[in-house]
């Protein structure tokens, strides 16, 4: 399968078999490959991948004919009504994942129904409450993020997902653990995005309780890892809690203005549900 989509990636760019193979594998070897017969180790892959300026994400997504994994397509449906407080749609994505069987699978409906929960009551109240989360869905994801010795994003995800209804205890012991793993994945976009996803969740936590040391430690961080324009949203909660702690040091005009002028930034940028979860902090 992977041989019969390089092939037509090669073709579509105009490469011939011997830009691509020449150095790599023989000829006949990848007359064979491109025909589907052969499979290739993986770092084969990249090297090939390499001699067709394409990462190993984009070659996956186009040999799954354009569609995202089930992984990923789980995180970007998730992130997405989750930022939107899309309650019908987590409720759909919720009644599909019952559908399913299996220990990943159980993790992610936890996760659903405790941010349905969760937004249910802040559109009904005005506040974020944890505790209206089920205990039977907060010790599924604590448990697994506990058993799990060595995390990858998939856990740091969960985790900056589910912090704000795991237990303060555990939530110092997780964060002493990615921040082992920080300087690996700074490298990596997505791993970046991620760290910085973290960070901002973990900024509101501190702010929650009021340990604001810890919140200017972590605003500090925030600071070196979105410095690059495509951490542009990022880059503007990091200036709304800037502004939030301004406050807290009696700079409350200076401060106040640069937390609304944030807030109004990301109204007028159509994220309005996002604008609303932060606003309760000013």
């Amino acid at each position: 399968m992977y041989g019969e989509t390089i092939r037509k990636i090669r073709l579509k760019k105009g490469f011939s078999q011997k830009e691509v193979y020449g150095d790599i594998i023989s000829k006949s070897y990848a007359i064979e490959f491109e025909k589907g017969k052969h499979q290739i180790a993986s770092n084969i892959l990249i090297q090939i991948l390499d001699k067709l300026s394409m990462d190993i994400d984009e070659f996956l997504f186009i040999a799954n004919d354009y569609q995202l994994n089930e992984k990923n397509n789980y995180n970007h449906v998730y992130q997405r009504l989750a930022n939107k407080q899309d309650i019908s749609g987590l409720n759909l994505l919720l009644e599909d994942l019952k559908k399913k069987t299996g220990k990943l699978n159980n993790i992610r409906i936890a996760e659903v129904r405790s941010r349905i929960r969760i937004l249910t009551h802040f559109k009904k109240f005005g506040t974020y409450h944890a505790g209206v989360v089920l205990e039977c869905d907060r010790q599924v994801i604590a448990s697994y993020l506990v058993d799990v010795e060595s995390w990858t994003l998939h856990e740091i995800l969960l985790f900056a997902n589910t912090l704000d209804f795991l237990e303060d205890e555990l939530i110092f012991i997780f964060f002493k653990r990615v921040s082992n793993l920080l300087e690996y994945y700074v490298l990596l976009d997505n791993g970046r995005e991620i760290y910085c996803t973290l960070l901002i969740n973990l900024l509101e936590y501190t702010f929650k309780k009021e340990q604001y040391q810890y919140t200017e430690v972590l605003l500090a961080q925030l600071d070196l890892l979105s410095t690059d324009y495509r951490e542009f949203f990022h880059r503007t909660v990091y200036k709304f809690f800037e502004g939030l702690l301004l406050m807290k040091r009696g700079e409350e005009v200076k401060g106040r203005k640069i937390a609304e002028h944030m807030l109004e930034t990301m109204r007028y940028l159509d994220q309005e549900p996002l604008a609303k979860m932060f606003s309760h902090l000013v």
